[in-house]
């Protein structure tokens, strides 16, 4: 299984979307599978459904970090690298997909617990959201 679909394979077990992209694009020597996914819980609905940056970005950038990301004071190169790699997620998944905030990405703040009744009620999250993390995940494998 890739890891795009591993993503994809965890978002249909009804974990959120940055639980999905962080848990199949983690380091599994260094953090183990229960642990990624509450770790990436919060970032889920635009960041502790607040409509913010999208879940799937915020998963991805979280592995990216993981792999890359500064882990100590001589390590500057790493924190550049790993800002570089962010943007470029963000910056694709914005040209793909039109935004990377939540809220504009599903016309509503599914925070509010009317809108979380709509989405669910359109198929928001088995349509929308599931090409978001696909999108999310292929642009991750890529730069990855």
């Amino acid at each position: 299984m890739t890891k795009v679909e591993k993503a994809l394979s965890i978002y249909e077990q009804r974990f959120n979307c940055s639980q999905a992209l962080f848990v199949a694009f983690r380091d599994s020597e260094r953090i183990d599978e229960k642990m990624a996914l509450k770790l990436g819980t919060i970032f889920g609905a635009g960041v502790a459904c607040t409509g913010g940056t999208c879940g799937a970005v915020s998963g991805a950038l979280m592995a990216i970090s993981m792999k890359h990301g500064r882990e100590d004071v001589a390590s500057v190169d790493a924190k550049t690298k790993t800002y570089q790699l962010g943007r470029q997620l963000m910056d694709e998944f914005k040209k793909q997909n039109g935004s990377c905030v939540c809220e504009e990405l599903l016309g509503m703040n599914i925070g509010v617990p009317e809108n979380m009744a709509k989405a669910q009620a359109a198929g928001l999250f088995a349509t929308k959201c599931y090409d978001l993390v696909k999108s999310a995940a292929e642009i991750l494998d890529r730069i990855l």
